[in-house]
């Protein structure tokens, strides 16, 4: 039952922050999509989200999928502090997306998917829907482990205020809080990052878990050989909107432009960042590039010798990452920063402590094509058949099928188990 074939009697409500595709960006944004274009093939599918501004709320169909958009939530962030929610839920906790909610759970589904901590606000709804059906399904999608990433990620906001610093530990404290209550709650966790299983079993105990892998669905390049004519570029590929993001960009740059432009090697910077902190980073460093969004981003990087990911924080998988391997462009990060995939450093990609050990270790390897060509070669191959969206929503579906298998069966008698759990295979819906 994998990547083919739609497995339509299964009915799943997927609940999402906000109708993922452009101009809304990022690597959540793009898991999420890739999640729904994989389930969209697995099973009957109705998403409900909010329009990122210019898909028009209401209901419509594409692509075999059913959506059903809320307004935009226009709620000032700052009033979160006054709430038991986090920021990031509590913008978009919309009476609009609630009632939307309700409108939807009074149709059979077979399943809810909890798509992100953001969503996490509808959780009483969803375990009242869950507590009236008996076979139904609760699956969170986790996109990291939320209260460990925020805790490294405040932390990370240097030159904050006391009072900001005390109200970004209160919001990461409500996270951490509402992402133990969502994983005690709900059937499944979806993690995208197996090593943070353990993460999770600290706060909620055992849990029956999955991993969902980022699939990628761009250009595979079957062969690459980095020449003396190749560029000597580095590229770091990445929305840089998040503050935590912006830090890392900064001290990046600070830290390797001068070094790099003295050996001779240009930074290039790829993806969209905000305007006038671009043009501050600009001015400050006339070396680098900054290339923006690029249309073919896998042309792009052909221009390059090597990727960088100078990230200090963050958990869950970087999906960037795909790119630079399936573009055959070798990495080098900071130590830790490449996680959740397949790859063994010094063998797949090079890594550094710090950003100043960093630097001089892109210097390096831009020099020495032998090794280069070793790593993209390495990594393509440790990922190569690894990372198909086409699979994924066939994982989920079958993970709750087996889940609603098993709950039948602790549920009936044996006699009239066959026929419930025959019903059950074919997707049959809770009432």
């Amino acid at each position: 039952m994998r990547g083919g074939f739609k497995l339509s009697s299964m009915r799943v409500l997927y609940v999402t922050r906000v109708y993922p595709y452009r101009p809304v960006f990022g690597g959540e944004i793009a898991y999420s999509r890739g999640v729904i274009e994989s389930l969209k093939g697995a099973c009957d599918l109705t998403v409900l989200a909010a329009s990122n501004g210019e898909q028009a709320a209401g209901w419509f169909e594409k692509d075999g999928a059913r959506w059903r958009l809320v307004p935009q939530s226009r709620r000032p962030q700052a009033l979160s502090f006054l709430s038991s929610m986090p920021n990031i839920m509590w913008h978009n906790a919309t009476a609009a997306y609630h009632d939307g909610l309700r409108e939807l759970l009074r149709k059979p589904f077979d399943a809810v998917v909890l798509d992100h901590i953001a969503s996490a606000h509808v959780l009483p709804l969803i375990a009242r829907w869950r507590d009236a059906q008996p076979q139904g399904c609760l699956l969170y999608l986790s996109h990291e482990h939320e209260r460990t990433a925020r805790t490294e990620k405040y932390a990370s906001y240097t030159g904050s205020s006391p009072l900001r610093k005390a109200a970004m530990r209160l919001d990461g404290w409500k996270v951490g809080r509402w992402e133990d209550d969502v994983a005690r709650t709900v059937d499944i966790v979806s993690l995208i990052n197996p090593h943070e299983r353990a993460l999770f079993e600290a706060n909620a105990g055992a849990r029956q878990y999955i991993t969902t892998l980022p699939g990628y669905d761009g250009a595979r390049r079957a062969a690459r050989r980095i020449t003396a004519d190749t560029p000597m570029r580095v590229a770091l590929l990445g929305g840089r909107g998040p503050i935590h993001k912006r830090n890392i960009l900064r001290d990046w740059l600070d830290a390797c432009a001068a070094p790099m432009a003295e050996a001779g090697v240009e930074m290039d910077v790829i993806g969209d960042v905000e305007p006038e902190f671009r043009a501050m980073l600009a001015r400050r460093h006339p070396t680098v590039r900054f290339s923006g969004f690029v249309e073919d981003l896998d042309a792009h990087l052909q221009g390059a010798r090597l990727g960088v990911v100078p990230d200090t924080v963050g958990r869950g998988v970087k999906v960037r990452l795909t790119s630079y391997i399936f573009s055959r462009l070798p990495m080098a990060g900071i130590t830790g920063a490449i996680d959740g995939l397949p790859l063994l450093p010094g063998r797949d990609y090079a890594e550094a402590p710090d950003h100043r050990a960093l630097t001089q270790l892109c210097i390096d390897l831009v020099h020495d094509v032998d090794r280069l060509n070793r790593l993209q070669e390495n990594a393509f191959a440790a990922c190569d058949g690894r990372f198909d969206w086409r699979t994924r929503g066939a994982d989920i579906v079958e993970a709750i099928r087996e889940h609603r298998r098993q709950r039948i069966a602790a549920a009936m008698p044996a006699a009239p188990l066959r026929a419930i759990l025959e019903d059950a295979a074919l997707g049959g819906g809770a009432a």
